[in-house]
């Protein structure tokens, strides 16, 4: 009888999950893997339109309207930004498409974030749910309601996660 109980202990903690590693290692994408993987984004208002629309006396707000009527998105570099106000663009429009692509790179790394966080919460709430439903669980250890008992700080020795 001594023998199976010891059995049985024993194979209850062998069912306990590893600790996670220490040295673990994520890999990462370098900013070039990431951009062959990428589909380049071709916007919907191509900029030699928007060219075209400052030469021919547009207003600011109709150019910045129809940008954000196509949902284009730039990325411009510096040379870029420069040629363009070379050519007749507006800086509040130059400012405008820079501050979009911002927005948007923003947006997309909160998502990212808010994509790993419920990821996250998901895992722990597996974890607790594998945990609560193992058939040595009690959630009122180590004391029942209306029971007293001296204080221990953290449940005592036998502190559990």
């Amino acid at each position: 009888m001594l023998v199976s109980v010891l059995a049985l202990s024993l194979a209850g903690c062998a069912g306990m999950p590893a600790p996670a590693q220490k040295n673990a290692r994520i890999e990462r994408l370098t900013p070039e893997e990431l951009a062959r993987m990428q589909p380049k984004q071709i916007p919907k208002l191509p900029l030699q339109e928007i060219v075209r629309m400052s030469k021919a006396g547009a207003t600011v707000q109709h150019i910045i309207a129809m940008i954000k009527q196509t949902g284009s998105h730039y990325a411009l570099s510096a040379s870029q930004a420069i040629e363009l106000h070379k050519q007749g663009v507006s800086t509040q429009v130059l400012d405008y498409m820079q501050s979009a692509r911002e927005q948007e790179l923003r947006d997309r790394m909160a998502d990212e974030i808010n994509q790993r966080e419920q990821r996250h919460a998901e895992q722990l709430r597996r974890q607790e749910q594998l945990w609560r439903d193992r058939y040595f669980y009690d959630p009122w250890w180590p004391a029942y309601p209306g029971h007293s008992h001296p204080f221990q700080p953290f449940g005592g020795l036998y502190w559990r996660r």
